[in-house]
């Protein structure tokens, strides 16, 4: 399959030596695809372009190829010396290679030695048999696999020596031997290869750990002790490990002391707990197990991720995977983390380019190289998304950014793939297996570059030729990481802080805020935001670590996304309706919320049949008789290994693990969809016989079919289902059809009959308790045509509504209350049968006329019958057209009320003979008359005492104010009396005019002031 400059290995020549093949073609993907084009040749020769045999490079002779002097393979598709040697190399046609000049590399002379090169390797002799997620460690000069899946095509362990480049099969020299797995880790402490967990030959996901002594070649079930978890005593159903896992990670990992050594286990797949958050400890010394507390940044579970441990930094880094978002759906993820294996602390670091799962990692000198893995994230519609990938990726441990390394097109392999694996050994990166389609079996090599060579501090620091160069202002030159030259942030790109402001602000907890390499800290109290290095306010408060946050919860509670796995956290509980919810107000443990709820139900690991299965929101796959989480499809068969899956009951058919039982077919056409079986044709010409197991020219047991009723690749002409035939050789059924049943091929029972007629089944009546005339053409559940009347037989009232009646003995009716208005609105799907519905009331009022009103939206019919308590059922109106109707029951002419507990009358209402969807609006009221005269009266008399009440009230109140003034007077006036005073004689000049004499020749006046 070829796209641009994405390829993928195409499918290997199949030489059908009986003259016939049957190709069969399936897909257990979920979304719409484009499709694919096929071709086929006859007597021809391998090829890899359809319109030319032997690609165009050589001569089909006897269905093999002779290819020309420049090209080899099979289909002579790889050119000895590809692209000319780039015209950096000379073609040695005698070793079929171009032999490079000066520090040209690879098979076409295109790499650089100083760059970094890519090579396939080819041992001498002996391949394995292709695998993918399986198990390598280095020993020595030594590369172990372990396990994988290959279909069970593999041998449990291979070993391939670097320095004699072959490979050699494990002589087993003892009697206990694992299972052949994947999906499971293997480390190496020692000389013993240690491989836990992992998906066995049956499905089964283990939770077995093992060891292989190197030295005897002898395997060893380990017993491990389970340590008391640390919550134990808060939760007794904190699990103590080893889990059930698949799809996890094992790394190695010292002590700070150096006194033990333990092997952490990182996230990973469970049947029973989903999937996993947690990490796993496991000590060589004390073989003593544990599922152990951690804290930081709130991580979800997740399967198919990569994790390496940097000695350096003393951390492990955790990156992308099949993650769960809910309890149905799983993603990819780009995010990358690190855990401190010492503080057990998680933190959040740059996101990569891309999502990814089941892919590889290696730390190389400054550097985690990650290549290949699956980065099809695609949901209803294809988008292009790669199954298989070949990106190069470089994360720089301490710059905490992403680059993407070229990779170049090998003429003799192609490197997109996931499910291999990498290892480093001697400076140089190895990779081998992996699927594609196909299960690998090949062994990639990349040597990096060289730092030397970049004689500039800019283009040092941006280069990456598969190690981190660092420039050295000692020596002026271009260095590898690690050889005495600091790794601080100055090394870094200017870009270091671009993007991270973004990713702060879409952190909502403080607990996750402070745990993050971006420099996000968390600005104000639970109600805050998360920001950049500084609040946007500055009066708030900047928190940077978790010990100041108002709560220490960083939301871990909503990352579990099952009851079991909820139920594992003592501060969490699962509630039905809202999943998994946290307990802790502040820092503080609601007593509330520790209360013992009710057990979990059961996992879809546990269902063992399709029936149950599929009766719970799980998937059953048939081929595997496995049932499985909807949101762990992929995790559970991530090698197409389901051929056949169903959420729906009705496809259930019974069947063994990896066989099919064709007898579940009914149809030839269903039985020819399953390429393990065939038809057997009755011989009647009308479209009987029966599914059996077989191939193209018989069944396995020919003395069940005669081979001229065999029918494998086709089907007879005539399908009638044994209820009719075909007239002049023809494929049409002839109609009408017998037997009760109806359709092109006499398929479905006529109305009013349910059940499955196909390949000579019955018809049966529908039984409705004749309250119905249909019924659902399987499974015989009436369609009642009257609301209110429910039950598989139209044979109940459905009572919870408020209908009551007896439809055995006539009907449902709806019980209306007085002085209310009711809307019947038949609009939905479930109301498209219904034909009729009943109303009935009891006026309550004696001495109270009883108003009736009616409107329906559509044209229908109503009948009103009224019934006494000593008389029967008498019809007042009869097939009355039901628009609007407006009418008075007078109390003179009907007893209305309920003496001695029996109602006196009651009214039904019948509206028929519609179709919807409609509406209906109906009412019964008893509202007294209104008498005007003793209205006036009552209003005039209220009238005149508001009067009077007004005068008398206005009286009092003027008297009160006289009252209040004379009050104030007579404290003003002896407060007038009470005041002291005295007498003061003054002088007071007054100014003369100009034409007076001066003031000395005038008389003075005395005025006196009091």
């Amino acid at each position: 399959m070829y796209k641009d400059d994405y390829r993928v290995r195409r499918v290997p020549e199949v030489v059908a030596k009986s003259g016939s093949a049957l190709l069969h073609f399936y897909s257990d993907v979920a979304y719409n695809m484009t499709g694919f084009n096929i071709s086929y040749r006859l007597n021809s020769c391998p090829s890899r372009f359809s319109d030319s045999p032997c690609s165009g490079h050589g001569v089909c002779i006897d269905g093999s190829c002779t290819c020309d002097a420049l090209y080899i393979g099979d289909a002579c598709e790889i050119p000895v010396c590809p692209n000319d040697c780039s015209g950096k190399g000379q073609c040695n046609r005698e070793k079929h290679r171009c032999e490079c000049w000066g520090d040209a590399r690879g098979d076409d002379c295109s790499q650089s030695a100083e760059k970094g090169f890519w090579e396939l390797l080819q041992p001498k002799a002996f391949v394995p048999e292709g695998s993918a997620s399986h198990g390598v460690v280095v020993w020595r000069d030594s590369l172990y696999v372990v396990g994988g899946e290959s279909y069970e095509k593999a041998k449990l362990m291979y070993v391939y020596d670097f320095t004699g480049n072959i490979w050699e099969t494990v002589h087993i020299n003892s009697k206990n031997v694992p299972q052949s797995r994947y999906g499971h880790s293997t480390v190496i402490f020692g000389d013993k290869i240690f491989m836990y967990g992992g998906v066995d030959v049956s499905g089964h996901v283990s939770a077995e750990l093992w060891a292989f002594d190197i030295s005897a070649n002898a395997w060893e079930n380990i017993t491990v002790r389970a340590e008391s978890c640390t919550h134990q005593k808060l939760n007794p159903k904190l699990p103590c490990g080893p889990l059930r896992s698949t799809g996890h990670t094992a790394t190695v990992v010292s002590s700070k002391a150096k006194k033990s050594e333990k092997m952490i286990v990182i996230f990973g797949h469970s049947p029973i707990y989903g999937y996993l958050n947690t990490v796993q400890e496991y000590n060589f010394g004390t073989r003593t197990w544990q599922v152990v507390a951690t804290k930081g940044f709130p991580v979800k579970g997740g399967y198919g991720h990569s994790s390496v441990y940097d000695g350096v930094s003393q951390r492990i880094y955790v990156y992308g995977g099949y993650v769960s978002e809910s309890a149905s759906t799983a993603l990819l993820t780009n995010k990358l983390f690190s855990y401190d294996p010492f503080t057990k602390t998680w933190n959040l670091l740059m996101s990569a380019p891309s999502a990814r799962f089941l892919h590889s990692a290696v730390i190389s000198r400054g550097l985690m190289l990650v290549f290949g893995g699956n980065t099809h994230n695609d949901t209803a519609f294809s988008h292009g998304a790669k199954c298989y990938s070949h990106d190069f990726l470089a994360y720089d441990l301490a710059c905490d950014t992403w680059s993407a390394l070229p990779t170049p097109a090998l003429s003799r392999t192609d490197l997109s793939r996931y499910g291999h694996s990498s290892v480093m050994f001697d400076g140089a990166l190895y990779i081998y297996g992996g699927f594609d389609g196909q299960f690998r079996s090949d062994l990639l090599k990349f040597t990096p570059g060289k730092c030397s060579v970049l004689n500039d501090e800019g283009l040092c620091s941006q280069g990456k030729p598969g190690v981190k160069c660092v420039w050295s202002e000692e020596n002026a030159s271009c260095e590898i990481s690690g050889q005495g030259v600091g790794l601080g942030k100055a090394q870094c790109s200017t870009i270091f802080d671009n993007g991270r402001s973004e990713i702060c602000s879409m952190l909502d907890n403080c607990g996750a805020c402070v745990h993050t390499a971006h420099s996000c800290i968390w600005c104000g109290g639970s109600q805050g935001s998360c920001n950049h290095q500084r609040c946007k306010e500055s009066n708030q408060k900047a928190i940077t670590n978790i010990e100041q946050c108002e709560t220490q919860d960083s939301g871990s509670c909503l990352q579990l996304h099952n009851c079991q796995a909820c139920g594992t956290n003592p501060k969490c509980r699962w509630e039905f309706e809202n999943r998994c919810k946290s307990i802790v107000s502040g820092n503080v443990t609601s007593e509330a919320g520790a209360v013992e709820i009710p057990g979990c139900l059961n996992t879809c690991a546990q269902f063992s049949s399709c029936q149950n299965c599929t009766q719970e929101e799980c998937i059953w796959c048939q081929n595997e008789a496995r049932c499985v989480n909807k949101n762990a499809y992929t995790a559970s068969f991530p090698y197409g290994q389901c051929r056949e899956w169903t959420t729906h009951i009705t496809k259930c058919r019974p069947s063994n693990a990896g066989e099919a039982e064709c007898s579940f077919y009914a149809t030839c056409e269903e039985c020819r969809v399953d390429p393990a079986c065939g038809w057997c044709d009755d011989g009647s010409g009308t479209g009987l016989g029966k599914c059996l197991r077989g191939g193209n020219h018989r069944p396995d047991d020919p003395s069940m079919c005669p081979s001229e009723s065999w029918f494998f690749t086709r089907c007879p002409a005539c399908q009638c289902n044994g209820h009719s035939t075909c007239g002049n050789g023809s494929s049409q059924c002839t109609q009408p059809c017998n037997n009760l049943t109806q359709g092109m091929h006499c398929e479905r029972c006529v109305p009013g009959y349910y059940g499955n007629p196909v390949n000579g089944g019955k018809c049966t009546p529908c039984h409705c308790n004749n309250q119905g005339t249909q019924c659902h053409p399987e499974t015989g559940k009436c369609y009642c045509t009257t609301k209110g009347i429910t039950g598989d037989h139209c044979d109940k009232c459905d009572t919870t509504n408020h209908y009551s009646g007896d439809p055995a003995n006539g009907s449902c009716f709806y019980d209306l209350t007085i002085d209310y208005q009711f809307t019947f609105n038949l609009s939905k799907k479930e109301d498209r049968h219904y034909s009729q519905i009943n109303f009935k009331n009891i006026p309550t009022k004696h001495d109270v006329d009883a108003d009736f009103q009616i409107t329906c939206s559509v044209p229908s019919k109503m009948n009103i019958t009224v019934r006494t308590a000593t008389g029967a059922e008498k019809y007042l109106l009869v097939a009355h057209n039901c628009s609007t109707l407006r009418h008075r029951f007078s109390k003179s002419e009907y007893q209305f009320g309920i003496e001695d507990n029996v109602t006196q009358t009651t009214f039904f209402v019948y509206v028929y003979d519609f179709q919807p969807p409609l509406w209906i609006q109906i009412s019964f009221s008893q509202y007294p008359k209104l008498n005007l005269q003793q209205f006036f009266i009552t209003f005039s008399t209220c009238f005149v005492l508001l009067l009077l009440v007004a005068a008398v009230m206005w009286k009092i109140k003027v008297k009160y104010d006289l009252f209040r003034r004379r009050q104030r007077m007579f404290v003003e006036m002896e407060q007038m009396a009470s005041r002291p005073f005295a007498q003061v004689s003054v002088e007071v000049e007054r100014k003369p005019p100009d034409d007076q004499p001066p003031p000395s020749l005038r008389k003075r006046k005395k005025v006196r002031i009091q």
